[in-house]
């Protein structure tokens, strides 16, 4: 018998020190997934094409998200959900983070690992309008 195993972590994530307490726990470990780089390569493109849209929307760099989960220190999500066949695995979010470069909203969606409770993920930032 076959057993399945967690989904691995993509090997071009970015990790980080953090130091903040969310839902009671003290988390140290920033982990951003590469879903927010993919974003900032679309903008990218879009912004080469001469697609009209808002220059700093999708410029996220890693200290820019790092300030997003500050802004998330002790506060409580707004929704969460638990992964369908890993139930250790718990997804939150949470508006509006504020982009102080500009004052735009972003809503941040981040991950919560029962067994390595010291880590949080972000998994995805994008425009809250």
């Amino acid at each position: 018998m076959m057993v399945k195993q967690p989904p691995q972590e993509p090997i071009n994530t970015i990790t980080d020190k953090c130091d903040i307490l969310m839902l009671g726990i003290r988390r140290t470990v920033l982990k951003i997934s590469p879903h927010c780089w993919k974003r900032n390569l679309e903008f990218q493109a879009s912004k080469k094409a001469k697609v009209k849209d808002n220059l700093n929307r999708w410029l996220l760099d890693k200290e820019i998200i790092k300030d997003f989960v500050q802004q998330l220190n002790e506060r409580e999500p707004e929704d969460e959900g638990v992964h369908k066949e890993w139930k250790n695995l718990k997804y939150y979010g949470y508006q509006p983070v504020i982009d102080k470069r500009n004052d735009m909203s972003y809503r941040i969606i981040w991950l919560h690992d029962d067994y390595h409770p010291e880590i949080i993920g972000v998994m995805s930032v994008y425009p809250f309008e």
